[in-house]
């Protein structure tokens, strides 16, 4: 009898499989449970579950039909309050560009560095000349698609990729402030972006452009310092600029990397006691060499106290359009590919790498990346093209161990014997 009222137990659950959400509990009372992500009453995205014995007139059910209809009445209902309060919070329906202006770009501002806030600027405004006036909930995928496709075509690969990509993320801080239920860019691919490269020289190529200043100028002097501590430090301009005399100990051969410069317009700098990353601040250990064109350049400055900047003609910094132009001036004398201060960098990063065969760990701490594998994705096919050594190194620890490929023929354990 017992096994009987089992199975009859088993086939009556089996039963309501058939009604999704309903089900039986260990006493075969029949019951509903349902989960809805917003609260209609408060629009607060937070799941919450309704579960119940009886209908809306408090009976209980008989069947499992009668609990299903009761969750296809409660959803009903429950979309319907949805509804009414999205239609009655119209100012969030807000147009594209007051919604870039007031709520997304001013979260933006705060988020990053003022620098780079400055410079994403004019993407952002490229979405609100497109969209202007449009409506958030106006904003379809077939019009992103249109303007994905339009970026694809009239910018490169990874500019497009970028932009697109600045527009996402806009749309989802949108969805998240719930101005919008969904973002219409979602559904839609990335445009292919293309791995970027950077120009840079090899020792040869820097010998040849140090060859073209004059040496006895005031300017170029400046010019062929800077140069050279970029080659020979890898440092990021905006490091480099920032530099002040009392950041580099030349008697022990050592640069205090901790700080960035940020002009602001009108001929104003900010020396922000911070780098990109957190591994940016870092003590760099320098050769002979720059140590002598350090000291060279120094005692020609004009201003050279301690708190005086270190590539600064009368203690104004250098600044990033200067260092470009004339890189690519001295370039195209000197016959070299014309590269930027990160192509000054990038060539620091090829030195260590293909003539000083250091590996990546090293490279990355140096460049003050906070992660190592940017070094490597960067530079993998720099690692590609060399022997990676260590042999001799192996050879002579197993030769101290004793350890050989000629052991004795007959185990000791057996000449024992």
């Amino acid at each position: 009898n017992y096994s009987a009222l089992s199975c009859f137990l088993k086939e009556r659950n089996k039963m309501s499989k058939k009604y999704k959400c309903v089900s039986r509990n260990k006493k075969g009372k029949i019951y509903y449970e349902v989960e809805f992500s917003v609260d209609p009453s408060t629009g607060d995205r937070k799941r919450f579950r309704v579960k119940s014995y009886k209908d809306q007139f408090g009976i209980d059910f008989k069947t499992e039909k009668q609990a299903f209809d009761e969750v296809c009445r409660i959803r009903t209902e429950y979309n319907a309050k949805i509804a009414s309060a999205s239609a009655n919070r119209p100012q969030l329906d807000i147009p594209f560009s007051k919604f870039m202006e007031d709520v997304y770009l001013p979260y933006y501002k705060k988020t990053v560095q003022s620098v780079t806030y400055q410079t994403a600027y004019p993407q952002y405004k490229t979405f609100i000349e497109v969209f202007a006036d449009k409506k958030l909930s106006e904003i379809n995928i077939r019009e992103c698609e249109d303007f994905r496709l339009s970026l694809m075509e009239d910018y490169s690969p990874n500019y497009a990729k970028g932009l697109w990509c600045k527009l996402k993320k806009c749309l989802n801080y949108a969805e998240r402030l719930e101005y919008i239920e969904n973002n219409p860019c979602r559904k839609l691919d990335n445009p292919k972006g293309e791995k970027p490269k950077t120009e840079f020289w090899t020792v040869e190529e820097l010998d040849k452009v140090l060859k073209t200043f004059d040496q006895t100028v005031y300017e170029e002097r400046q010019f062929y310092t800077a140069i050279w501590l970029y080659f020979m430090t890898g440092m990021r301009v905006s490091e480099g600029l920032s530099l002040k005399w009392s950041d580099i100990d030349l008697k022990n051969k050592v640069i205090h990397i901790q700080s960035t410069l940020e002009y602001q317009g009108n001929g104003k700098y900010v020396r922000k006691e911070q780098t990109k990353t957190r591994a940016g601040m870092r003590f760099l250990e320098i050769d002979d060499e720059t140590v002598k064109v350090l000291q060279n350049w120094r005692t020609v400055q004009v201003y050279n106290r301690e708190d005086n900047f270190v590539l600064a003609r009368f203690n104004s910094p250098m600044n990033k359009t200067t260092l470009s132009r004339m890189l690519k001036r001295h370039a195209l004398v000197a016959k070299v590919p014309v590269i930027t201060g990160k192509g000054l960098r990038h060539s620091h990063d090829s030195f260590m790498i293909n003539v000083l065969k250091k590996d990546v760990l090293y490279v990355s701490a140096r460049s003050g990346r906070t992660d190592k594998a940017t070094t490597l994705n960067t530079y993998s096919h720099f690692y590609d093209r060399q022997v990676v050594t260590g042999g001799a190194e192996i050879t002579e620890a197993l030769g101290e161990l004793g350890l050989t490929a000629n052991p004795a023929t007959i185990p000791p354990s057996k000449e024992t014997k």
